[in-house]
């Protein structure tokens, strides 16, 4: 956890007033999206400091790395650890109360009027979730329907491994690096490869792993029993309870953020939507390492994937009829994170009574 400003070598007053010029500057730059001066900070009436007092702390803050300045004559911005310890210094104890009754109200008949199809569970949260931000909501959830296998291709590694190719009906690929105890021979392999191709698609996930052991009786060829021990050393390729279904709401609002002019960060966005195993990881991580509460909250440099440094990432997860999901809220380091965290709240609460 970032320390407080100032550290444990600075009287209390001090680090005291270091803090509250931070969640002062961290509240107007989310405000306003402009570095942020020491004069704005004394206009907006938050801050019990003098003038000279308050650019005195906004030099500390640089120099301790919590603030930047873009350019030489411009105000400042907060850094991630200047984000990590004003979030640090927050309560997020408020609760849905945080929202007016009415809003609360919509969301809840919303939801339930969707009933328990997640997706028009999830169009009932984006519609709410739009009035109240512009970040990217996203919806992790274990499909309700297995999806069915349109292709097999098989490619040899070396005389006793083989990468075994599945492609799923809704544009997924899955890829398992399959060993057999034995070497296998072009033929034997090309042979393997029809009979999986003609035996697997069209087939469901589900179908394929509860049938395995009978798709390839009697293995009377050599090409018959590749295929079949192909298919029983890579029945994870075959487990639906490992494919998460990942939706993607409020993209389109969110790119007109400022933000969102930076190339790079629309490519790192880009590189998330398209690679959802790397996603699906990283939700997993952070919500196994939060150090306490229900909500992972990672800012920046903090998320261990690169593509995700541009922005603050709040996950929580879900249970869908026995199987987990996740429920998240992507968008700049620059956003209203007691509100966001009070909103993911909400949601989760509504969403759980659904799934309960």
């Amino acid at each position: 956890m970032t320390p407080s400003p100032g550290g444990p070598d600075l009287p209390r007053k001090d680090q005291d007033r270091q803090q509250q010029v931070l969640d002062a500057l961290v509240t107007l730059f989310v405000e306003k999206r402009e570095p942020v001066s020491s004069r704005m900070l004394e206009e907006c009436g938050a801050l019990d400091v003098r003038s000279a007092s308050i650019r005195s702390v906004l030099k500390e803050l640089e120099d301790a790395g919590y603030l930047y300045q873009p350019h030489t004559s411009s105000g400042r911005v907060p850094t991630d650890r200047g984000y990590r310890a004003y979030v640090d210094s927050q309560s997020f104890e408020n609760g849905p109360e945080t929202f007016s009754p009415e809003i609360v109200h919509e969301l809840g008949q919303a939801i339930h009027a969707a009933g328990a199809d997640l997706e028009q569970v999830l169009r009932a949260v984006t519609r709410v979730v739009g009035e109240l931000s512009s970040n990217i909501t996203i919806l992790a959830g274990p499909r309700q329907k297995s999806p069915d296998i349109v292709g097999v291709d098989l490619y040899q590694r070396d005389s006793r491994h083989v990468f075994v190719v599945i492609s799923l009906d809704d544009g997924a690929v899955r890829t398992q690096l399959v060993r057999l105890d034995h070497e296998i021979l072009p033929e034997s392999l090309h042979a393997a490869a029809t009979m999986m191709g003609d035996r697997l698609t069209g087939r469901s996930l589900e179908e394929v792993r509860h049938e395995v052991d009978q798709l390839f009786q009697p293995p009377a060829t050599s090409g018959a029993r590749v295929a079949r021990n192909l298919t029983q050393c890579g029945q994870a390729l075959f487990d639906p309870a490992n494919l998460l279904h990942f939706t993607w709401e409020g993209v389109s609002a969110a790119l007109h953020q400022p933000e969102f002019a930076d190339a790079d960060r629309l490519k790192a966005l880009l590189h998330l939507m398209s690679h959802s195993e790397e996603f699906e990881s990283t939700l997993e991580r952070s919500l196994r390492e939060q150090s306490g509460g229900e909500i992972a909250l990672t800012i920046g440099q903090e998320n261990s994937l690169p593509a995700l440094h541009p922005f603050s990432l709040l996950a929580t997860r879900l249970e869908f009829d026995d199987r987990e999901g996740y429920f998240a809220v992507l968008g700049p380091r620059r956003m209203p994170y007691a509100r966001t965290v009070t909103l993911i709240r909400l949601i989760a609460r509504h969403l759980e009574r659904i799934s309960g």
